[in-house]
């Protein structure tokens, strides 16, 4: 097996157990607002996500062999790793990202507006027969718009002509920002942020990119091993700055000496990276 695989690997798994640690300690406590309470939410997403990675991964402690034999998924870690950014980038903005009172109001009417917009259109679809929860939800997603158009922060947005005002009060966007924004706000280099979730992009949609990839894939390559390293880091990178942010909300969790070093480490790794 590569050292430099298992070095990576280990940083990883490490910091997935910091993780997971974290959300276990911080369980069925009091909260103060409702970002807090999201925050353990997203985040237990977090820790799901990169244990899901783990077991993909070969020599991890969740990895088992499929008839005897070691299987290098790059294509599920890849899907996996981009779901883990997108998991990453909405905990930022829901639990970390500063704005005042009247858009954090927005935010929260406008995640549980599309909450419901996207739990009629599933009923829909699927032709329930349940019409008095759909009638229900129905009652209270009209409600919930009503406070969204009430809302100072929307109605500046409508004076200002911003360009998915539509989306917003048809309850098509759920996040009022996009990735590249928060990528900004969190220190992450954008165009770190662009390359490597393109890059991952190619997994999730099977472009012909990753098709390539997997012909060609061979654990045994160094330059393949290489690859399966990145997307390894890349989880690490993310991981990092979700833990990271975690502690800020619940500053009573102490990491070690250790844990803090690597995690500054990717701090400024996804933060200069051009």
């Amino acid at each position: 097996m590569n050292d430099g695989y298992l070095r990576t690997l280990n940083d990883f798994e490490s910091l997935c157990e910091t993780a997971i640690n974290l959300s276990n300690s911080t369980q069925g406590r009091e909260v103060d607002t409702w970002r807090e309470e999201y925050a353990s939410y997203i985040f237990s997403k977090v820790c799901l996500t990169t244990m899901s990675i783990l077991k993909l991964l070969p020599e991890s402690s969740l990895y088992t062999k499929i008839n005897n034999f070691d299987v290098w998924d790059i294509s599920s870690v890849c899907t996996l790793a981009r779901s883990l950014i997108e998991t990453f980038f909405v905990f930022y903005y829901v639990a970390i990202d500063e704005a005042d009172k009247d858009e954090l109001d927005f935010r929260f009417i406008l995640w549980h507006y599309h909450e419901k917009c996207e739990r009629i259109k599933m009923l829909e679809l699927i032709g329930s027969n349940n019409h008095q929860q759909i009638e229900e939800l129905k009652l209270r997603k009209n409600k919930l718009k009503e406070d969204l158009l009430k809302n100072t922060f929307f109605q500046k947005l409508k004076s200002e002509n911003y360009k998915d005002f539509k989306d917003i009060s048809k309850g098509k966007i759920g996040v009022f920002l996009n990735n590249s924004a928060i990528s900004e706000k969190a220190g992450i280099s954008l165009n770190y942020y662009k390359a490597v979730y393109k890059y991952l992009s190619n997994y999730t949609h099977t472009y012909p990119l990753s098709v390539s990839v997997l012909f060609k894939f061979n654990a045994e390559d160094n330059e393949s091993k290489l690859l399966f390293n990145a997307v390894i880091d890349y989880c690490t990178g993310f991981l990092s700055l979700a833990i990271r942010n975690f502690v800020r909300i619940f500053p009573d969790q102490v990491l070690s000496k250790e844990m803090n070093d690597l995690i500054s480490d990717w701090e400024n790794i996804v933060k200069n990276v051009c």
